[in-house]
């Protein structure tokens, strides 16, 4: 076990006696040593509450292999031993002596598990401090730091009813955990947007439901964390909506100018307002659906607000869903402006009863993973004040990214045949209220139409349509902090809406960090080595509360989880940086490649139907050294590994090829050759239920990503797709001859990959993908020119 910390702050000891202080903790360096030690460790149980309740848990604590703590603090003690100390400090930590360490030398388990630790024995009450200090700032076995810990189990449930007004706690840069989530003031409001998404001539009004500290009620303001989440009242089935995919590439006869596809902005009408008959200060319904987001509910202790809204189309609100479109936008943008108190929102539906947030601070965060990530990109990139951060995690930065690619319709991983329409009927939850439904219907029904044909899925072209749905184009606008986090094996939404959202912001003056994890589609909150709460703790910390805390150097800009060496964690100051610690190399495909043959026909499709293949076998076959599509692809490979080495970055192919078909469907895989227990791409729980988030509050599971128990022959390390109609870009077309060779250059899909030695890289080229690509029936013959075709791989030094 590995427990990186990368949030853990070293203030001198002047500020770590005032903080022990602030929280009631000893903190007189000239105190009698043994009184202080008495009082420490009576505070690290604070769910023992009488003076025998706590003798008995001190006799639990194993001292060293003579003494248990009880005996040991009646010994009345003037110093001790480091051993002695990090001995009970483990236990306190959640560690078992004799299970996971060896009394006599705690310290080689301490290291192994990269906890810190003082350097020499504690000879006095200040030693004893110093070393309670960097304990209380110490990770624990439950993935939480021991002040976390020690909240959990109640050591601030009283913190409170010591003032008469509410306020936050500070610890090693951070705010504690001294409001009762349980409690929190549970309301709905709906807010008056700009946009009519429904075109029934009236603003649209959405619905927002928050949860806030009962301490705003005693006049607290606070800030809050803002996610904006289209599954928040539920989905809808999307059987019969989702597609087949094609079995034919249509050929294209023309294409387009960058003109033509650029989109205008669409003009918000100048719509009326709503009457308004007076004003509230309580609102008048109840949040009755529960936050659904651990990372939400885990800063609810923490004095702040969380509000959900699902936006346009959904439950409780008005409007239909554009799937990325300006109206979605506009929607996220209208709740952030009410939080910050440039927007009305009313008590119901239509009384004309406003409310104000005047519980906020006015200042916001968003979060989330996925779709709510992607409304907190597009958000920021309109620059909307108050919005101070963002913490995305797998956001979509550019719609077509996660539809199409190159001039081709593709599937997001695990869901062939979805597309923007599918996603459209799956969140439009006002359809689950029939009293609403009858009324708009026949309007969604239309609304769904022109959805299904403004995507296109016959060419695949980046359009208009799709390109009001690139926030990558407004950047320049974003003025909030960024955090962005997402899986190196997410071919849901891929590495490249990550990557070229933070090459996007990279000269703004802006804040920035990105996170980079082994996982596919999934959050990173609770995976057990990496301190990612409170990470984001000392970064809201600072960026809602205004608190100096060094945030922005203390937390690295890139951390990337190792993909060979288990609970590894690395810190760099860029990613795929040119300019520092990056190499680039060309490899010619005939010269630096070992290849059978330069040529296939692609039979994919009619082997995955008498396979009776899914996308999920498809994919573990086509990078599978003897397959049923070995006929259907080239593979070439390099020579085994004689060092280690780390791609990062994005490879780029420049192929030279003749098809014996006017169009055609081209993929790459990137492929990692050798037998090795590689990491599951989802991480597998490692204790349930052992997070806490609060104190007698909800709890959720640990994680982390852990080594397969059996070795595989290869593993995927990128990807890349291409129609070879668009060889420069998704909307200019060139014309094939037949047999003839031309030229494609393609991107594959960002990546930092460790490959050992003794590994092979292998690149296997391919028509059609059965997971990801439509499926066309009819074979098309593949010629590679393979000495004019190199592939360029970057490397950190």
């Amino acid at each position: 076990m590995k427990l990186n910390q990368f949030a853990r702050l070293a203030p001198e000891f002047s500020q770590q006696l005032t903080e022990l202080a602030r929280i009631g903790l000893p903190a007189d360096p000239q105190g009698h040593f043994a009184n202080t030690a008495a009082a420490l460790y009576a505070a690290f149980f604070p769910e023992a509450y009488q003076l025998a309740a706590k003798q008995d848990k001190f006799a639990q604590i194993a001292v060293n292999s003579r003494q248990n703590l009880a005996e040991w603090l009646a010994s009345g003690p003037t110093q001790m031993t480091r051993r002695d100390f990090y001995n009970v400090a483990l236990q306190l930590l959640g560690f078992e002596a004799f299970t996971d360490f060896d009394l006599s030398d705690p310290l080689a388990f301490m290291a192994a598990t990269e906890l810190p630790s003082v350097d020499h024995d504690l000879l006095d009450t200040r030693d004893l401090l110093k070393a309670s200090y960097l304990l209380l700032t110490t990770r624990t076995k439950h993935l939480v730091n021991f002040l976390d810990d020690l909240a959990n189990r109640g050591f601030f449930k009283n913190f409170q009813s010591s003032s008469t007004q509410p306020k936050p706690l500070l610890f090693n840069g951070k705010v504690q955990q001294v409001f009762d989530a349980r409690q929190a003031i549970r309301e709905v409001v709906w807010i008056e947007s700009d946009v009519d998404s429904d075109h029934d001539g009236q603003r649209d009004l959405l619905e927002a439901t928050i949860y806030r500290p009962k301490a705003t009620e005693q006049g607290l303001k606070v800030p809050v964390l803002f996610t904006a989440n289209p599954y928040f009242h539920g989905t809808n089935d999307v059987t019969a909506a989702t597609h087949v995919p094609e079995t034919v590439l249509a050929v294209k006869s023309h294409g387009a100018s960058k003109a033509e596809v650029t989109a205008t902005p669409v003009r918000t009408d100048d719509l009326p307002k709503r009457v308004v008959t007076g004003e509230a200060t309580e609102a008048e319904a109840y949040a009755e659906e529960n936050s659904m987001y651990a990372f939400n509910d885990y800063f609810l202790a923490r004095g702040f607000a969380v509000v959900y809204s699902a936006g346009v189309g959904t439950r409780y609100s008005d409007g239909f869903r554009t799937i990325g479109g300006p109206e979605e936008t506009a929607g996220a943008v209208a709740v952030v402006e009410w939080l910050t108190g440039k927007r009305r929102a009313f008590t119901n539906r239509t009384a004309g009863v406003t409310i104000k947030a005047w519980w906020s601070t006015g200042k916001v965060a968003m979060t989330g993973k996925s779709y709510l990530a992607t409304l907190a990109i597009a958000a920021a990139t309109t620059g909307v004040e108050g919005l101070k951060t963002i913490i995305a995690d797998a956001g979509i930065s550019s719609w077509y990214d996660y539809y199409r690619e190159n001039g081709l319709v593709v599937a997001p991983g695990g869901f062939q045949g979805e597309d923007a329409d599918v996603l459209a009927v799956d969140t439009f939850s006002r359809q689950k209220s029939g009293g609403d439904m009858i009324r708009i219907k026949s309007a969604w029904e239309r609304h769904l139409a022109a959805i299904t044909r403004d995507q296109d899925r016959t060419t695949g072209a980046y359009t208009a349509w799709w390109d009001a749905r690139n926030y990558r184009k407004n950047a320049a606008n974003v003025k909030a902090d960024v955090v962005l986090i997402h899986g190196l094996n997410d071919w849901n939404v891929k590495p490249k809406n990550a990557i070229r959202f933070w090459q996007a912001i990279s000269d703004l003056p802006i804040q920035k960090k990105l996170i980079l994890h082994q996982g596919q589609h999934v959050y990173v909150h609770n995976v057990r080595s990496l301190d990612f709460l409170d990470m984001m703790n000392l970064w809201l910390t600072h960026e809602l509360l205004g608190v100096a805390n060094d945030a922005a150097r203390a937390l690295p800009n890139v951390i990337v989880q190792d993909n060979v060496t288990p609970q590894t964690w690395s810190a760099y100051t860029d990613f795929a940086n040119p300019e520092a610690e990056h190499v680039t190399t060309e490899v010619n495909l005939k010269n630096d490649f070992e290849a059978a043959t330069d040529q296939f026909t692609d039979h994919a499709t009619a082997t995955f139907a008498a396979q009776h293949d899914t996308s999920a076998s498809f994919e573990k076959a086509i990078i599978t050294p003897n397959n049923a599509y070995a006929n259907s692809r080239l593979w070439l490979t390099q020579p085994v590994l004689e060092r280690d080495q780390i791609l990062e970055g994005i490879p780029h192919l420049e192929l030279t090829l003749a098809v014996d078909a006017p169009t055609g469907i081209l993929s790459v895989r990137l492929v990692d050759l050798g037998e090795a227990k590689r990491f599951g791409e989802t991480a597998a729980t490692v204790a349930a239920n052992d997070l806490q988030l609060g104190f007698d509050f909800k709890t959720t599971d640990i994680v982390e990503f852990k080594p397969a128990a059996k070795p595989t022959p290869s593993k995927l390390i990128t990807l890349g797709h291409i129609n070879l109609q668009n060889p420069k870009n998704a909307y200019e077309v060139q014309q094939i001859t037949p047999g003839q060779f031309f030229h494609v250059s393609l991107d594959l899909q960002p990546t930092h990959y460790h490959l050992p030695t003794g590994r092979q890289l292998a690149l296997i080229i391919h028509g059609a993908d059965m997971a990801q690509t439509i499926r066309p029936t009819k074979t098309t013959h593949y010629h590679v020119d393979l000495a004019k075709s190199t592939l360029t791989l970057p490397f950190r030094l």
